[in-house]
């Protein structure tokens, strides 16, 4: 094989290589998350040979206590760390501060999750008949879906690794990604000798640490005096300009980044082992805080950590449902089964599919700009047809089984009435999962290649593999913000269902969706009306959702990037709501006479 990639003249097919690269980063992500899944459930089946382990999860009540406690250790640690103890620089810049210190409460609820997550993913993963079940489990029903998605995606990623830039250098910035890379001092200067001029005074040296010039990305410099820095005592021996800085005024510089406020030379010598020679200018000691943040040859690695983590944590999941709740995820998985049998989802999905990749070709006439319409048009489409899919599956599972009595004979059964409701939900959502992936892996493969393009239609220099992966990563937050949106949207469908039809549910659905959205700019429009629009505009703020936290087209039309803290958010309110939703449905659904 190696022979034969030997004969192409890659040289003539480096576009192939920008634009096959992030798809290998993300492919090699997943692989790793499946073996990481694969080696989790090895362990466990050693342990569950200990029958104090292997048949914990037969006593509910003893399996629930030990859930619980892990959960609680396990989210308490996640909730120390990045809230109460969270690192916070020292040295920061006006306007430059860290989101995620300003609002780390926003990661409380995300870090329960994961704590039930592990407790309850422990204990049933280590019960003996996971064990036995375990590859009928991932076979079945969505999981295997979702596997076959994963595998395709892993298969097409891995078959271009010969062509793929840096590899090597990919591989070996794995471990640094993960380790901490801001470093911060403060250094105290010697006063200006009063009878020299200022520019006169004697440089001062100071051992900073040994950085690396190629991996610095980040430098903050704050003075309390105007001092210079240099690379040597003596001008005679300079090989850098020397740099100014002003008294009270922080000096920011980032690699990459073209802005008048940030300084476009490291103010730093470039040659760290003669050390960092400081000139106070003034006749008072001077205070010089540094921060200096270094990145490995390629920060885009972390994108493996990112990914591997997420599969391990859905198949967990997906993993644990089907055990903890045997009832609820068995009528989940019989409501996936209907719908993606119905001829809607896989028309949806084709339509997606060929809209997605017609976009790399359609002009939108945006000056310089048809990256971000690509990703605002591609997520939205992906997003509709899920709406569309999850009211539709509302209809067709709830509605008119309530309706033809299918739902008396289930519940002529052992099965309670919550468990159906949430099993159904359990089963819309799974089919909605199913669809992001598919249609998001697509529009992430898209989104890499469009840059490409765009540099051929403009004749410009094609772009780096690093801009390609850039502009991939950056579709997946959105991705998941409107995943959140859809989620709520299907919960407010499953609770209509159980009283109306699918006509009047996608006409209320619809109706939600519009005030849903509109919901912030009448709130704002209403803040200084009489009392009676003040009245009208917090009710609607209260009883329809705030759809507008899920909003991701002012993010993309600006090219601001998508902090993870604001998914954090996005997930309390999601769940906040989604609580409030789901026991109306439940009421709902108490008192309907079935017969």
């Amino acid at each position: 094989m190696a022979s034969v990639f030997a004969l192409i003249p890659l040289q003539q097919f480096s576009w192939l290589s920008s634009w096959l690269t992030p798809i290998w980063i993300l492919a090699v992500g997943m692989l790793l998350g499946l073996f990481a899944t694969a080696a989790i459930y090895v362990v466990l089946a050693a342990f569950s040979r200990i029958p104090a382990l292997g048949n914990l999860a037969e006593d509910t009540r003893k399996a629930t206590f030990v859930a619980l406690g892990i959960a609680i250790v396990v989210a308490g640690l996640g909730i120390l760390k990045t809230v109460v103890f969270a690192d916070a620089p020292e040295i920061t810049v006006a306007g430059d501060e860290n989101p995620t210190a300003a609002h780390s409460a926003y990661l409380i609820l995300p870090m329960v999750g994961l704590g039930v997550i592990v407790g309850w993913g422990l204990v049933f993963g280590v019960w003996q008949r996971t064990i036995r079940e375990f590859f009928q489990i991932v076979s079945e029903g969505i999981t295997g879906y979702l596997l076959m998605a994963l595998v395709g995606f892993i298969i097409l990623g891995l078959a271009s690794t010969m062509v793929v830039t840096d590899r090597d250098k990919i591989i070996s910035s794995l471990p640094a990604v993960l380790e901490s890379d801001r470093w911060e001092t403060t250094i105290t200067l010697d006063p200006a000798p009063a009878d020299l001029p200022a520019d006169q005074s004697p440089f001062q040296r100071h051992d900073l640490i040994q950085y690396n010039p190629e991996a610095v990305s980040e430098v903050v410099i704050v003075s309390d005096r105007t001092i210079m820095i240099a690379d040597a005592e003596s001008p005679d021996n300079f090989t850098m300009s020397p740099q100014r800085f002003e008294s009270d005024d922080p000096v920011v510089w980032r690699r990459g980044k073209a802005n008048p406020l940030i300084r476009s030379v490291l103010p730093l010598p470039l040659d760290p082992t003669n050390g960092v020679y400081f000139q106070n200018r003034e006749v008072d000691p001077a205070t010089v805080k540094i921060a200096i943040v270094t990145k490995p040859a390629a920060p885009e690695a972390l994108t493996i950590w990112v990914t591997a983590f997420i599969v391990v944590l859905l198949l967990t999941a997906m993993i644990t449902i089907r055990q903890a709740a045997p009832q609820v995820s068995a009528i989940a998985l019989a409501t996936a089964k209907s719908e993606l049998a119905q001829p809607l989802y896989v028309t949806l999905l084709l339509i997606g599919f060929a809209a997605i990749v017609l976009f790399i070709w359609v002009p939108f006439h945006t000056l310089g700009e048809d990256i971000k319409v690509l990703k605002d048009s591609g997520m939205t489409l992906i997003m509709i047809f899920s709406i569309i899919q999850a009211v539709w599956s509302s209809g067709t599972s709830v509605s008119e089984e309530i309706e033809g009595r299918t739902a008396l004979t289930v519940l002529s059964k052992p099965v309670s009435r919550q468990s159906f409701m949430i099993g159904k939900y359990l089963g819309i959502m799974w089919t909605i999962l199913l669809m992001f992936v598919i249609l998001g892996l697509l529009l992430m493969v898209v989104t890499a290649y469009k840059p490409i393009y765009d540099s051929r239609e403009n004749t410009t220099e094609q772009p780096p593999w690093q801009t390609c992966h850039l502009e991939m990563v950056t579709t997946a937050p959105g991705l998941c913000l409107l995943f959140m949106e859809t989620t709520l949207i299907a919960g407010i469908s499953v609770a209509i269902a159980t009283r109306l039809p699918v006509i009047a549910n996608f006409v209320i659905c619809f109706t939600i969706y519009v005030i849903g959205n509109i919901t912030s700019p009448i709130v704002r429009a209403s803040a200084e009306d009489n009392e009676l629009v003040r009245f009208v505009g917090r009710l609607i703020a209260v009883v329809f959702p705030n759809l507008n936290t899920f909003n991701v087209q002012a993010a993309v039309d600006a090219g601001n990037p998508i902090p993870p803290i604001y998914l954090a958010g996005a997930f309390t309110y999601l769940a906040c709501f989604m609580v409030v939703v789901l026991v109306v449905s439940l009421l709902l659904f108490e008192d309907r006479d079935l017969a």
